[in-house]
């Protein structure tokens, strides 16, 4: 573990040091498989993220292609990220499927938390009301100097196999104007009102497997 760690830092340092290498926005530079058994990227902008989806493309008999599989990473420390690959021959008919890995399904607890720029949400609650709508409810809390007024966030929802099944944008935190005591500021603890979401089959989805990532966030002085 200490050894992974390290490299990780010093893949770090070596693109402070040579900022050449960073010629692409968001390269991957390494893939680390942790001891709990997490993988886990290292990409050029100082940013981290656990490895939670592949794309396993299926092709019809008429056709032949290149085998290709994708990931899609969500970062739980400086910045949420989401990177898909895929390949296709050409003339090709193909239909592709996002599934979770089996590593981030044994570990979805770690997915339903998310950081970025000292801001963390993290999901508090979920139930359903009697029109079959889910409700989600999360904790914020920031270690930043800023003082937040919105943080907006993308939440995915994957059913019990580990498809992906529809992804929501929420203004999980938005301040009152001009109400200073509503402002997310450095060393608070907020919790959310409640987000009903449609379209989501309780049935499908006991596992509770989602991700979060946060978005667009504005702040004020």
């Amino acid at each position: 573990m200490h050894k992974r760690l390290g490299l990780l830092s010093s893949l770090a340092l070596l693109v402070f040091l040579f900022p050449g290498l960073a010629i692409a926005a968001t390269e991957t530079l390494a893939t680390v498989t942790l001891e709990n058994g997490a993988k886990v990227r290292l990409n050029d902008d100082f940013t981290w993220e656990y490895v939670i989806l592949e794309t396993l493309p299926a092709i019809t008999s008429e056709t032949s292609t290149q085998a290709a599989t994708a990931v899609t990473s969500i970062a739980l420390n400086t910045t949420s990220t989401i990177n898909m690959a895929s390949t296709s021959g050409s003339k090709a008919t193909q239909a592709d499927s996002q599934t979770m890995t089996a590593s981030a399904m044994s570990q979805a607890e770690l997915l339903k938390s998310t950081a970025k720029s000292g801001v963390k949400v993290t999901l508090a609650n979920s139930e359903w009301d009697d029109d079959g709508r889910l409700g989600l409810t999360f904790d914020l809390a920031s270690t930043s100097s800023e003082h937040y007024v919105m943080v907006e966030i993308d939440i995915t929802f994957y059913d019990d196999s580990g498809r992906k099944l529809k992804t929501e944008t929420i203004k999980v935190w938005k301040a009152i104007f001009r109400s200073p005591d509503t402002y997310l500021r450095k060393g608070e603890q907020r919790q959310s009102r409640t987000f009903w979401i449609q379209g989501i089959d309780a049935s499908q989805w006991t596992k509770q497997l989602m991700s979060l990532k946060i978005g667009e966030m504005n702040s004020r002085m």
